[in-house]
């Protein structure tokens, strides 16, 4: 159905438009964080550092400012840079959020990550869909990509996650969309050449220099900009990389049945004067290749210069040390690709990536078999879609060797590539069911492309509506900060006792602690006496009580604080915590 190209950019505005909408009914529905979001806001804020006394109260303010950008501590990105080399992270994501969060001092609202990721979105719709053209996609499967991707359960999720990872899909799909554009100028330039002796015998000219070396610079700029964003980047950069200069350096024409024969005497090949004078431009592509690598050793140099740290962290940091661990041991390998494999369908695919794989299956035999013979367009951009089938599959085998197992929220490590393999899906579901049904129209409107979009529409509306598998919201937090916002008003004392092993779990807590106007803090490695005498004349006494071999015993001295208050009883638990709330009995 063919609708005009005004129109067709108003559909896709609507379609952008509805899904940050969506997002953004997500967005509100977040009531809590993961502990990585609060060390994004640290990371981007910190003022002082935390302080964990033993016996002592700190006003919970202290937490807040630690998230916060204070009156007068604005744009200060060396600090953020100095707070994430203690880290295993690169620093710009955390320089966009510090950015949000100094235009807005004083608050801490999850909004202001949110803002930095929905932009990340939509550069990301945009790039997407460049990609889809790129690779030769029809309008009417374009609209289909488009619709389905912002409304997958994980494009949400990864936009939930206050994290790199949005950004790091961003230079994801930069760099893709960057070598497609390289893959298309070298196709162009090499149309009609005939075979030469194995090698195509067209010399570069001036615009395809040009062409070429404007599109390395922006490689280039990806490449300093995604590594400074997540070191997995450094991953699909190589993959691409190696796929596409091995494409490029064994580039050859078709092979005409009149050729045949003139390739199979190997010697006289060699000996032939036409052969040896044209063997030159295999050199050339492999020149072209090294300046290639050599741009992106660049990039990489700069950014390591720009950023020292980055170094410590992939060899020395203990990141880094896990993941060389976790690739050098082949006896995992097979549960990780299951474990990896089990979170996108579940979460991706919705648990319906049974009816996505025959008609890829489909569609892989009948892209290697009948459209070759039909000699319809899909072959015209193979390479393209080649490219990124290997480029995704080595990312995503590779993430899943070295990647934390850390259960449904490794889906973070895999989620940049979701994007690419969604429109890799969509193209291969698209040609199988066509293989099926033929080309056919009803209504004005493509078969197979109908069909297409009510099977990943559907993956997206079970996801959203029946699985409930949008992650990072924590929703539950909603009750327990409600509770804390109503012992505040009731004046109730509150205890946090910590393992002096593992402080920092402290931050679990910050959303509901942030509510109280003190804490007490109790190191549970003491345990000795609590005798604080606002305890002792307090009516009530709140207790976050973190595990620990003494916890028990901690819980026996709050309560010998106060002898009056002998009804105990357990509110919630979280993360290692337990919340305890002492009061008079009855």
């Amino acid at each position: 159905m063919k609708i005009s190209e005004k129109k067709y950019s108003l559909i896709l505005l609507v379609i952008l438009v509805l899904q940050i909408a969506v997002i953004c009914f997500f967005g509100m529905s977040k009531a809590g964080y993961h502990q990585d979001e609060y060390y994004s806001y640290f990371s981007s804020n910190r003022s002082l550092g935390f302080y964990y006394p033993d016996r002592e109260w700190v006003a919970a303010d202290t937490i807040r400012d630690e998230f916060v950008v204070k009156e007068g501590e604005g744009f200060n990105y060396s600090l953020v840079s100095q707070v994430q080399s203690w880290d295993v992270h690169p620093p710009l994501f955390y320089d966009m959020l510090h950015t949000v969060c100094s235009l807005t001092p004083g608050v801490f609202s999850k909004w202001q990550g949110l803002f930095v990721n929905l932009i990340a979105f939509v550069i990301s719709f945009w790039l997407l869909y460049q990609i889809a053209k790129s690779i030769g996609m029809n309008d009417d499967l374009k609209l289909v990509l488009m619709a389905i991707y912002g409304f997958n359960p994980m494009t949400i999720s990864c936009v939930m996650f206050i994290r790199m990872y949005m950004w790091l899909t961003v230079f994801i799909l930069a760099l893709s969309l960057l070598h497609m554009k390289l893959v298309s100028l070298i196709k162009e330039y090499y149309a009609g050449t005939e075979l030469k002796g194995f090698v195509l015998a067209k010399p570069f000219d001036g615009h395809f220099i040009k062409g070429f070396f404007s599109i390395l610079l922006g490689i280039m700029v990806i490449d300093f900009l995604g590594f400074l964003t997540q070191y997995y980047y450094l991953v699909f950069m190589v993959m691409i990389g190696f796929f596409f200069s091995l494409w490029f350096l064994f580039l050859l024409p078709k092979i005409k049945k009149k050729d045949i024969s003139a390739v199979t005497d190997v010697m006289k090949i060699l000996e032939d004067e036409e052969f040896q004078r044209h063997a030159a431009t295999f050199v050339e592509r492999l020149k072209y290749i090294v300046f290639y690598v050599i741009g992106s050793g660049i990039a990489l140099a700069l950014a390591v210069l720009s950023y020292p740290s980055s170094l410590a962290h992939i060899f020395r940091g203990y990141r880094g040390k896990e993941a060389v661990s976790a690739f050098a041991d082949a006896s995992n390998f097979g549960d990780r690709l299951l474990f990896f494999l089990g979170l996108a369908g579940k979460y991706l695919f919705s648990g319906l990536w049974g009816i996505i794989l025959v008609p890829v299956v489909l569609s892989l035999i009948a892209l290697f078999f009948f459209i070759r013979i039909r000699g319809e367009k899909d072959t015209v951009h193979i390479a393209q879609v080649r490219i990124l089938v290997v480029s995704v599959i080595t990312y995503f085998l590779i993430i899943a060797k070295t990647a934390l197992l850390l259960g449904e929220t490794s889906n973070r490590y895999e989620m940049p590539v979701y994007p690419l393999a969604l429109l890799l899906l969509v193209y291969f579901v698209r040609v199988g069911i066509r293989a099926i049904f033929g080309n056919r129209n009803l209504l004005g409107m493509n078969i197979p492309v109908i069909i297409t979009f009510i099977i990943f529409m559907s993956i997206n509306i079970k996801g959203l509506a029946i699985d409930d598998t949008v992650l990072f919201l924590y929703r539950e937090d909603a009750d327990r900060i409600a509770f804390a916002r109503e012992m505040e008003n009731a004046g109730t004392g509150v205890v946090v006792a910590y393992n002096d092993q593992t402080p920092d779990n402290i931050w679990r807590l910050s959303d509901e602690l942030m509510e109280y106007s003190g804490l007490y803090y109790v190191n549970e490695a003491n345990t000795e006496a609590v005798t604080d005498d606002a305890l002792k004349d307090t009516d009530e006494i709140i207790i976050y009580i973190a595990d620990h071999d003494n916890k028990d015993e901690i819980l026996s001295r709050i309560k010998d604080c106060n002898p009056s208050l002998s009804e105990c009883t357990e509110v919630s638990t979280k993360d290692m915590w337990t919340l305890y709330r002492l009061s008079h009995k009855g």
